[in-house]
């Protein structure tokens, strides 16, 4: 089993509060708190909808154990940008790291993986639940500018439906407002 956790979110978000106002043509500052929760909640969304992780921020994946039989790990929330630890459990929950040498991070594929290198043995922790961590970092890159502009722009759309529906029943009983699944769907990872 697997469980994965945020260790650091995003610096910035994809839309900055000035492209924000300019899409829903505010002037002033009355409402700059309320957009700024909305491009965060569109953000999110996006996030969920794809897959992915848009702006670069921090994941451990935890493993009760190395996968039978396999020599890589997929890390999920692509594109992943690097793989920064791996660290296995003892049962008297010590932690030892993996030495770099034994792994090699592809960034190429979608997801990312961790990949023991040729002639490393997997790795064996000794307590049964989350024995192994692996910490990465994933997204298109630190600036809200590196995500892709079909992603920003359907989080504009989506921007401007939450903040004229605010009053309105719950997205999640509504599908995507029309050009944001769209947009989106190229970026929307499917598992076969």
């Amino acid at each position: 089993m697997a469980g994965l956790e945020r260790v650091s979110g995003p610096a910035v978000e994809p839309l900055s509060l000035d492209e924000a106002k300019l899409h829903l043509r505010l002037d002033g500052g009355e409402e700059d708190a309320l957009v700024a929760a909305l491009i965060k909640a569109a953000r999110e969304l996006a996030e969920r909808h794809t897959g992915r992780a848009l702006v670069t921020q921090g994941f451990r994946l935890w493993l009760d154990g190395w996968p039978c039989g396999r020599r890589s790990v997929d890390l999920p929330r692509p594109p992943m940008a690097s793989v920064t630890a791996v660290t296995v459990y003892d049962a008297d929950d010590s932690p030892s790291p993996v030495e770099p040498a034994a792994w090699l991070a592809d960034r190429i594929g979608t997801p990312g993986r961790l990949v023991l290198r040729a002639g490393v043995a997997a790795p064996v922790p000794g307590r049964v639940v989350n024995g192994i961590a692996i910490d990465y970092e994933a997204g298109h890159g630190p600036a809200g500018t590196d995500v892709p502009e079909p992603i920003r722009r359907g989080m504009a759309l989506l921007l401007g439906h939450l903040f004229e529906s605010r009053e309105a029943g719950g997205l999640g009983q509504r599908p995507l407002p029309l050009g944001v699944e769209a947009l989106w769907a190229p970026y929307r990872l499917v598992r076969l």
